[in-house]
C-alpha cells in the first residue's frame, strides 16, 4: 500500500475526494490530498483542509479499514467502511509522527504523545516529554521507549513510559 500527499489534483484523476478533516474545516482555503493505492489495485482519494502550514510532517496508515492521518497540527481517524470521521484531534504545537502498536495509535506532537484506540477514544496523553519534537524508538507490551527534544537543536532526553497509562517510568 502506498500513501502519497499531493497539493493539486492531476487532471487525469477520476476519483472524487472524501473530506476527512471534518466539517469544521470545509471553509478553510488551504487543502491537500492523500492518494491511497492499495495492493489490490483499489485507490482512494482523501481531502484535508487546513488553516495554516505549521509542520513538515505528514503520515498515514490504514489498520482494519481505519485510516489514520497526521497532517499539520491535526490527527484524523476515518472509518473507511462507514465513510465517517472518528476523530479530529488538534495537536499540541504540531503533528510529529504516527506509530501503531498493540492495537493503539501512538501520535507524537511537539511536546508529547497520545494513545488512541481504533474507535477514536483517547486512552491517555502525556504532553510533558519535550518542547520541540518527540520520537518513539521501541515498544514492549508494558513500555514505550523514546526521546524528547528539550533544548533544540539536539537537546534530546530519553524516556520510558508505561504503555497502559503514559506515565513516565524513568
Amino acid at each position: 500500500m502506498t500513501y502519497t500527499f499531493i497539493d493539486k489534483l492531476p487532471d487525469n484523476i477520476d476519483i472524487n475526494p472524501v473530506l476527512i478533516s471534518g466539517y469544521e474545516s470545509a471553509l478553510f482555503d488551504r487543502k491537500e490530498y492523500l492518494f491511497v493505492k492499495q495492493d489490490d489495485d483499489k485507490s482512494a482519494l482523501y481531502e484535508i483542509r487546513f488553516e495554516a502550514h505549521c509542520s513538515p510532517f505528514k503520515e498515514a496508515i490504514i489498520f482494519d479499514n481505519t485510516l489514520a492521518v497526521g497532517h499539520e497540527e491535526y490527527f484524523y481517524l476515518f472509518d473507511m467502511t462507514q465513510k465517517s470521521n472518528l476523530l479530529r484531534l488538534e495537536m499540541s504545537g504540531y503533528f510529529g509522527h504516527l506509530y501503531f502498536d498493540n492495537n493503539q495509535f501512538l501520535v507524537a506532537c511537539a511536546c508529547g504523545l497520545y494513545s488512541i484506540n481504533k474507535l477514536g477514544k483517547i486512552n491517555w496523553q502525556n504532553l510533558s516529554l519535550g518542547i520541540d519534537g518527540l520520537i518513539v524508538t521501541d515498544f514492549t507490551d508494558n513500555k514505550i521507549y523514546g526521546s524528547g527534544d528539550w533544548d533544540p537543536p539536539g537537546g534530546w532526553k530519553n524516556f520510558i513510559l508505561d504503555n497502559g497509562t503514559g506515565v513516565i517510568i524513568s
